[in-house]
């Protein structure tokens, strides 16, 4: 059954709400293991958006993933505005527990890569402890620069192919990650690849996620400005203001 899609922003979304995306990823999993193929999965907010807008190489990137999730209210509020309204958010940090449930029902392999040194291996003991020790999970943090090394970049290939998971949550950041998965995805044995953003951090506890009400009014990110205000501040009032331009230019669409 072909999936509802939603153009908005110069992103061609899937319009799936959280169940139905973890079934399409958990039949893109199935396919892709008869098949000895492999996808990805991306999930654009609005900082992905702009940075969309503005690289061409990102753009070509999001272009080939097999599903384009929306992670953002502000995407979605506007979605509705435009008339072309999305189902509801599947953020990458409300997908990724989702996704370890399907892995412990389907009896999926899970591989965490990316992260600080002891993040995913708390990720990883936590879920061990709550699933059991049979649960298959891995995980590797990479050294910073690692890309940039030949032989580091083998390696840690070499470690993700080595475990053979079926699901591989890429914990880089943006756009690194999707960078990562898209330049070895002629290397990576995974049947499903998605950059998780700090879903990963969020669920260690090393960065506190913002409370609910927050979320449901589109404030998260004002929340992670005020604990990060240095590292945040360019991202939210500078780079983003690029979003405002795309608005527009979605409202000279109509």
């Amino acid at each position: 059954m072909e999936r509802e899609k939603i153009d908005i922003f110069g992103v061609n979304f899937d319009n799936l709400d959280m169940d139905n995306a973890v079934q399409a990823i958990n039949s893109l999993i199935t396919r892709n293991k008869k098949e000895n193929s492999t996808s990805f999965v991306v999930t654009p907010n609005v900082d992905h958006l702009v940075n969309i807008n503005k690289n061409k190489d990102f753009k070509k990137v999001y272009e080939k993933a097999s599903l384009k999730l929306v992670d953002g209210m502000p995407i979605v509020i506007l979605s509705k505005l435009f008339k072309k309204p999305f189902k509801s958010k599947v953020s990458g940090a409300d997908l990724t527990p989702e996704l370890f449930k399907l892995a412990r029902s389907e009896n999926h392999r899970i591989f965490i890569f990316g992260s600080q040194p002891g993040v995913a291996d708390k990720v990883a003991k936590m879920y061990k402890e709550k699933f059991g020790e049979t649960f298959c999970i891995g995980t590797y943090s990479p050294p910073f620069g690692f890309e940039k090394d030949p032989i580091e970049l083998k390696h840690c290939i070499d470690k993700i192919n080595d475990f053979a998971p079926d699901l591989l949550l890429v914990s880089l950041g943006s756009p690194k990650g999707e960078f990562f998965i898209h330049n070895n995805s002629h290397l990576l044995k995974v049947p499903v690849s998605i950059q998780v953003g700090a879903a990963i951090d969020f669920m260690a506890g090393t960065v506190k996620r913002a409370p609910i009400w927050m979320q449901k009014l589109s404030l998260e990110w004002f929340y992670r400005f005020i604990k990060e205000p240095k590292r945040m501040f360019k991202r939210y009032f500078v780079n983003d203001m690029y979003f405002m331009k795309l608005i527009v230019e979605e409202i000279r669409k109509k």
